[in-house]
């Protein structure tokens, strides 16, 4: 068992996906469009489920757990092994049949980077059955209403960073330990006067570095909020902080890291943030979306 995280710290252990995306312009989810009318006998839901392979498991619970991902993502995030022309394969084929028998669904007339993308930039989300799969489980996925361009852009920065974690810590970069999405990464505290408050982090990281462990909170910016609106975030932060209920639980406070598109948000986001006490900028670091999984890595090496 590791020992705490490290002071000002730079979340179950992550499976390394079986075998079996950078971001990109997005074409055209808030919680999920359900298709055409599907309904399934509770046999047929028996078929279904005693059909599918634990791989196939993988697939579902990380489209649950991330809401939207592209094939591109997919692929990367669970058919790494082998030739890419072989797991590109594999992967069609096995999302095809996810989704004829509605386990996964593709997000009706939602694609990233355009016609030449393929199969890679379709748009999945959880399907009527593989939510009914889930719910036996005593899971709750959410179903989105027609998401918009911005909810899928963000949804799938999101999604690149986690895909980009699992293939860092293939490469060596990094140990992930754990990896917490939204909303099982959202901390309820007590603020001033006794409020009921919550933090809404968009992901919860913990890194490996030798026998301890670096923790972060990651705000995905995507660059669509106002610096009044970065602000009032990084005062919610700070109030957390000062509440002391993360550091009673798990002894130190993670690092806050606002992931942002490119270097002038970076300029944005640094400015809005600088007008908060000096206190704030202990748990503070701003760096773009290609950079953040490097930054995290040189964290960790440090």
């Amino acid at each position: 068992m590791r020992p705490a995280a490290r002071p000002a710290a730079s979340s179950h252990r992550a499976r390394d996906p079986r075998p079996d995306g950078p971001n990109r312009q997005v074409s055209a989810a808030n919680d999920f469009p359900p298709g055409r009318p599907y309904r399934v006998s509770a046999r047929q839901l028996e078929d279904v489920a005693a059909s599918l392979t634990d791989h196939d498991r993988d697939v579902l619970q990380l489209v649950a757990r991330l809401r939207i991902v592209s094939g591109d993502q997919l692929r990367r995030a669970l058919w790494w092994q082998g030739p890419k022309a072989n797991a590109e394969r594999r992967c069609r084929r096995a999302l095809r049949r996810l989704a004829t028998w509605r386990v996964v669904e593709r997000v009706p007339g939602r694609t990233v980077g355009g016609a030449r993308a393929g199969s890679d930039g379709f748009l999945y989300c959880v399907g009527s059955v593989g939510g009914r799969l889930l719910a036996r489980d005593g899971q709750q996925p959410r179903r989105l209403a027609a998401p918009g361009s911005r909810y899928i852009a963000h949804t799938l920065a999101v999604a690149e960073l986690v895909v980009g974690l699992g293939e860092a810590e293939r490469a060596g970069r990094l140990e992930v330990l754990g990896v917490e999405s939204e909303p099982t990464c959202w901390r309820r505290f007590t603020g001033p006067m006794g409020a009921r408050l919550v933090l809404k982090p968009d992901l919860f990281v913990r890194i490996g570095v030798g026998s301890l462990e670096d923790r972060w909170l990651i705000e995905m910016d995507m660059a669509s909020e106002s610096p009044a609106t970065i602000a009032r975030k990084g005062r919610s932060y700070l109030a957390h902080y000062r509440s002391g209920s993360e550091q009673s639980r798990h002894g130190v406070y993670p690092r806050v890291l606002w992931s942002v598109p490119d270097a002038r948000r970076a300029e944005v986001v640094t400015r809005a943030l600088s007008g908060l006490p000096s206190e704030a900028w202990r748990l503070f670091s701003v760096c773009t979306h290609r950079e953040v999984v490097g930054r995290l890595a040189e964290e960790a090496s440090s």
